[in-house]
């Protein structure tokens, strides 16, 4: 399965983009997925709707075209979105034959609130460090 990453950077979040960056890629190689592309929407664009967001679009495009198969956020608290919008995206992402998954939960988000169990591995875990700082 191929992999995209979507990173949403928020000034004041519990984890900074370097750190949901290095969660994403923990689970590239917990999972043996390859990561065809990292998205970032920079701070300062999350009061923005999701689909206006930089890299949506790019998203989206590239999910319609069959490029990769998982979507793999930090945490859906971080993207800052309302779960509604939330909905609407895996909605787009479902058609395409697209699965989201949660780095820091290490869970699949499914429309409707549903969660399937966390995977083996993941719940006993502690975030990554940068620069000595959980």
């Amino acid at each position: 399965m191929k992999a995209v990453c979507f990173i949403q950077e928020v000034k004041d979040a519990t984890l900074s983009l370097r750190q949901q960056q290095l969660l994403c890629r923990r689970v590239f190689r917990k999972e043996q997925w390859p990561c065809v592309m990292e998205l970032f929407a920079q701070a300062g664009t999350e009061d923005r709707p999701l689909s206006l967001r930089p890299g949506v679009p790019e998203l989206l495009k590239m999910a319609a075209e069959g490029a990769f198969d998982v979507l793999v956020v930090a945490d859906t608290d971080l993207l800052r979105c309302s779960p509604p919008e939330i909905e609407g995206l895996l909605a787009s992402l479902l058609p395409c034959g697209i699965h989201t998954f949660s780095a820091k939960g290490g869970h699949w988000i499914e429309p409707g609130g549903r969660r399937w169990m966390v995977l083996p591995g993941y719940d006993e875990e502690e975030l990554p460090e940068v620069n000595g700082h959980a």
